[in-house]
């Protein structure tokens, strides 16, 4: 696999927030806290139920003082802005899923570098989730009628540093152009999966709502909640899941020590005698075709050993962060 490259991401989409009062809306919405995204800043954030079981996950970018961009998975952002727009009414406010933005993933401060060169910007800071707009474009062409604004924004990431760029789509088309002659390799989407799983970041799909509180995937440790904030729908189950530690199960790495068949999403991690301990959420070959995966197990079961359900032992795997609360207040500091 490429040390640098780049992967278009097609299973990323965008649910555009736009209006005077598209902060102030989130605000009561989301488990982040709105002031923080301020152009600089690209935090993970949540939608919970009243129960605080997880609806949508998204990654907030702000590419202008009235417009919000949330990159979040496909087929999770017409439902989340059906859901949001029940409340939309009150307040200054549109929402919309973008039909004319795609996202690209890099991987590899080479290609970070090479693609804001690319669009004449300024690097990225190294700091997490730290995110730059482009307005206008250099690569867009002079006869359009208004300059498009591309952003770039990191991500979590295990030992490789990543970034998503999200803009319209000619303009990505004409950027990749661009960093294929600045020898950047192509990748794939699954590529892209594996580097998910060595970053410990689940990303909730359209299968997978209202399954889990945010902790069990461990956002409070990627800077996804702010427990500082005021309320939101599902604070108050968040919190108390915090505070009084009430979390009976987590996210956990797992791999194997030798080549293995891909899982289902959604199969069980079993003990030794076939009890069913857990599920896979996402899983990914390496490159020598063993198995790494993140699974959601029983903080009860620790030290038994884990399988899958055709027998394939699994090993524990370290998270490239603690699992504790790190509060997003604190990501630039």
């Amino acid at each position: 696999m490429a040390e640098n490259a780049l992967t278009p991401l097609g299973n990323f989409e965008v649910l555009e927030v736009c209006g005077k009062d598209g902060e102030r809306f989130l605000q009561g919405q989301t488990s982040q806290q709105l002031s923080l995204v301020d152009g600089e800043l690209a935090p993970l954030t949540t939608f919970c139920t009243p129960k605080g079981r997880i609806l949508a996950m998204a990654q907030l970018l702000r590419v202008s003082e009235e417009r919000l961009w949330l990159v979040m998975p496909a087929g999770t952002a017409e439902p989340l802005r059906a859901h949001l727009a029940k409340f939309a009414p009150f307040y200054k406010v549109t929402l919309e899923v973008s039909s004319e933005l795609s996202v690209l993933g890099l991987l590899g401060e080479q290609a970070l570098a090479a693609c804001a060169d690319a669009l004449a910007a300024p690097a990225l800071a190294e700091h997490d989730l730290a995110m730059r707009s482009v307005l206008p474009s250099p690569l867009q062409s002079s006869e359009d009628e208004e300059p498009q604004t591309c952003a770039l924004a990191r991500q979590p990431s295990g030992n490789t540093p990543r970034a998503i760029l999200v803009g319209p789509h000619a303009v990505l088309s004409d950027l990749a152009t661009a960093l294929f002659a600045r020898d950047v390799a192509a990748s794939d989407d699954t590529r892209w999966c594996l580097e998910d799983i060595r970053a410990g970041l689940q990303w909730v799909t359209s299968a997978q709502t209202d399954s889990w509180l945010p902790q069990m995937l461990n956002l409070e440790a990627l800077a996804a909640i702010s427990f500082k904030k005021g309320c939101y729908t599902g604070q108050e189950v968040v919190a108390r899941a915090h505070f009084r530690g009430r979390v009976k199960k987590r996210l956990q790495r797992l791999t194997t020590a030798q080549p293995a068949d891909l899982p289902a999403v959604g199969s069980k991690v079993t003990s030794p005698d076939g009890k069913s301990l857990g599920e896979v959420l996402q899983a990914a070959h390496d490159e020598q075709g063993r198995l790494e995966l993140l699974a959601v197990i029983s903080l009860r079961d620790e030290e038994i050993a884990l399988a899958l359900e055709d027998g394939t032992q699994l090993e524990r795997s370290a998270l490239p962060y603690a699992v504790e609360r790190r509060d997003p207040e604190q990501l630039k500091g």
